[in-house]
């Protein structure tokens, strides 16, 4: 097995790591911008092999965290693009250098830089999921259907909501099905 070279689509750091099995369908997290997603949607290729830092971070193959209690994940449709939740408030936004959000994910225009609140609160031997409106610029949709301003939803797996033109989807952390949605 090889060594294989890679460039964050997000900030351009040139990235490398050693070829593991599978690695085309892991998350992979540029040390760099922290951007994470699967190994295909990064550019591969000769612009990144050699390039200069290529070895300077790190890359890293991200494995979800090891719980036996799912916190649970976020996935952006259109790119596979994942993030974990963490327990507690994960304030969800646009990826932008003034934002305040705890998970930035895409750079839709239409997306508020703070668009939407997701608390994983602890339940009995489980997680639930509450989606939180925080009277963000834009509306949020769950399934589809506008959800009201200051409405707190209890969310399950495979739900998809839409910021802006930008539809994610809320998975378990270790579901193959709820990907395929």
């Amino acid at each position: 097995m090889g060594k294989i070279f890679i460039e964050c689509p997000e900030c351009h750091q040139k990235l490398s790591f050693n070829e593991v099995p599978g690695y085309q369908n892991m998350v992979i997290e540029c040390p760099k911008c922290h951007f994470k997603a699967n190994a295909s949607v990064y550019q591969g290729g000769a612009q990144a092999r050699g390039a200069q830092g290529a070895d300077d971070m790190p890359t890293q193959l991200v494995v979800p965290p090891n719980s036996t209690l799912d916190v649970g994940q976020i996935r952006v449709k259109s790119t596979n693009e994942v993030q974990w939740l963490k327990p507690g408030c994960n304030v969800i936004g646009r990826r932008a250098q003034t934002g305040t959000a705890d998970i930035k994910i895409s750079k839709d225009m239409y997306m508020s830089r703070s668009h939407v609140r997701i608390d994983v609160v602890k339940k009995g031997s489980g997680y639930e999921h509450h989606l939180v409106e925080i009277n963000s610029k834009n509306i949020v949709k769950l399934n589809g259907k506008p959800i009201n301003r200051g409405d707190v939803l209890v969310l399950k797996f495979g739900d998809v909501l839409t910021l802006g033109t930008t539809d994610i989807v809320l998975e378990s952390d270790d579901d193959e099905a709820t990907r395929l949605a």
